[in-house]
């Protein structure tokens, strides 16, 4: 181990507390026995091996004797690596003595995930040291440290399957095993599918035992054969039952459904140049092949040159008429319809002129594209050539009468709605603040249908949103002081009141005539305007015609000459 640079420091200080100190007390100055693992650097000349002074452990201490964490760690693999600049000392605490153990967690409750290989079917049922051996470790750092291996490490494991798993197919496929093996059981291989190797099983080959194409080897002890198989004719095979008679090759005549399976019954149409899928397959023969007459003899025969088949216009009318002719690809069927049927289509309306978005999505076809007649026979089919959808009114009536004419944009629905839903609307109050009436006070928590009521336009119910007067707040609300200041001299509510509140009034009475001066001043309003009626079951206060004299509120007949003023 190489010395500190401080190490004539550090002896002098230790050889000054050993000297100094009482008989026993400089054990004291480590605070416990190292763990067996560490026991090496027991000892107070050893400190600065893992403490730099006046600080805690550091991790760059601990890397240095731990270089394969360090190398892991700064590559941000496994672990330790996805754990950041987490100090060591939180997981592995020492001076615990020489039985404690430094490495400790919960193997039942440890994500596996965490360090980027999930357990997984059959693994789950795996002890820790099936996987976690010296002979199964690949990698050449923690290989080179013997004392690493020793200690049952975690660390160099592969997550290849030939890591831990012998390749039965001795290197003929891939040696990613998982293309076809799932963690679940080996057999059935469960991912491989046949159809996507150079040589796809039809007809008969479905029945065909794997071991009937691919044998072992040898004996039981080999491999089974997978790669190097001959399968470009049917001869690699199957031997010729007709010796040569025919130079075609068989598929020419027959197909995989059996060898019965001939031309005149079931040709293998593949093997043409118009291989049939879907509905094609069940189309007969002849509603192709149409029969034709032969010059010489006169006989009907079956015709299999069919001039044009490219697209689907050579056999097919057009259903639609011509209304996507001016489409790159013509108007090809195959953009938007399939083989295994005309309906439905496969048409993304994404790539038209007018995409789908929001509950425009779930909105049948018919709905936009209205059906017409086709041919003599009376079919139908939709018309898909829209003129007008630029603005919502094309298709759409206005739900508001007309209310919103008068504005810019014509009362375009997009102002106060999205495609995503008619209600709510992206109306708020910030926009309401930006028209003639702006939302203050109390106003702003008002409900909507609380001021635009029910209403009739045009004989269809809506609600109103545009008043050509000026909105006051008689308007809406109605008078609880029963016109005692409707005589011009005052103006409105808001005069008095505000739509923070009520009850708070900004009145000055000097506009009355009366200002309120001396012990007046101090006096409740409801001591001198007192209830003068009751309306339904609101009470009215009088504040009009309120008396004004001395003797009308003070004096021996006060109180009967204040009653007698109350209005009538």
């Amino acid at each position: 181990m190489v010395a500190p640079k401080n190490w004539h420091s550090i002896l002098a200080l230790s050889a000054g507390l050993t000297l100094c100190l009482p008989s026993g007390t400089a054990a004291q100055i480590s605070p416990g026995e190292l763990s067996r693992s560490h026991a090496m650097l027991e000892g107070i000349s050893n400190c600065t091996a893992c403490h730099a002074l006046g600080e805690a452990v550091k991790n760059d201490k601990c890397l240095d004797c731990h270089t394969e964490l360090g190398t892991r760690i700064t590559a941000g693999r496994g672990f330790h690596g996805k754990l950041g600049s987490s100090p060591c000392v939180e997981c592995h605490k020492e001076h615990h003595g020489r039985g404690f153990a430094l490495v400790r967690f919960n193997t039942e409750e440890f994500d596996h995930a965490s360090v980027g290989f999930s357990l997984e079917g059959k693994h789950r049922q795996l002890e820790c040291a099936r996987c976690h051996t010296a002979e199964h470790i690949k990698a050449s750092d923690v290989r080179a440290n013997t004392k690493l291996l020793k200690s049952r490490t975690y660390l160099g494991l592969d997550q290849k399957c030939v890591a831990c798993h012998t390749d039965i197919h001795r290197g003929q496929l891939s040696p990613d095993c998982q293309q076809c093996h799932g963690a679940d059981q080996w057999r059935p291989a469960s991912g491989f599918i046949h159809d996507r190797a150079r040589f796809r099983l039809t007809g008969r080959h479905a029945e065909v035992s794997c071991e009937g194409c691919h044998p072992r080897s040898g004996g039981e002890s080999t491999p089974v054969k997978f790669a190097g198989l001959q399968f470009s004719s049917c001869s690699s095979c199957h031997g010729d039952p007709h010796r040569g008679t025919f130079r075609q090759p068989c598929e020419s005549c027959h197909t995989t459904g059996g060898w019965k399976s001939r031309a005149g019954s079931r040709f293998n149409h593949a093997t043409t140049r118009f291989e049939l899928r879907g509905r094609h397959v069940r189309v007969p023969c002849d509603g192709c092949h149409v029969p034709s007459r032969e010059r010489s003899s006169g006989k009907l025969t079956q015709s299999f040159a069919v001039g044009r088949f490219e697209r689907c216009a050579d056999c097919h009318k057009d259903p639609h008429r011509g209304e996507f002719a001016g489409r790159p690809d013509g108007g090809a069927c195959e953009s938007c319809h399939a083989e295994d049927g005309f309906a439905p289509a496969r048409f993304s309306h994404d790539s038209a002129r007018f995409p789908l978005q929001g509950q425009h999505r779930s909105v049948a076809c018919a709905r936009c594209h209205t059906p017409l007649s086709v041919g003599r026979r009376g079919g139908t089919t939709l018309s898909f050539s829209i003129r007008k959808y630029q603005q919502c009114a094309d298709c759409h009536a206005d739900a508001h009468g007309g209310q919103f004419a008068f504005r810019a944009d014509k009362g375009a629905c997009e102002s106060c709605h999205s495609v995503e839903g008619y209600l709510p609307p992206t109306y708020t109050v910030r926009e309401h603040n930006l028209s003639r009436f702006a939302l203050a006070g109390s106003h702003e928590a008002v409900p909507c249908a609380a001021c635009h009521p029910a209403w009739s336009v045009q004989g269809k119910s809506t609600r109103r949103f545009v008043w050509k007067e000026n909105v006051r707040c008689a308007t809406c609300h109605r008078d609880v002081h029963l016109q005692q200041f409707n005589t011009g001299k005052h103006g409105g509510c808001e005069s008095c009141h505000s739509t923070e509140s009520w009850p708070v009034v900004a009145f000055k009475h000097a506009k009355t005539g009366f200002p309120l001066s001396g012990k007046h001043a101090g006096i409740a309003c409801e001591r001198c305007h007192t209830v003068a009626r009751v309306q339904g079951d609101r009470p009215v206060r009088q504040f009009a015609g309120t008396p004004t004299r001395c003797s009308d509120c003070h004096g021996r007949s006060a109180s009967s000459t204040h009653r007698a003023t109350m209005i009538n």
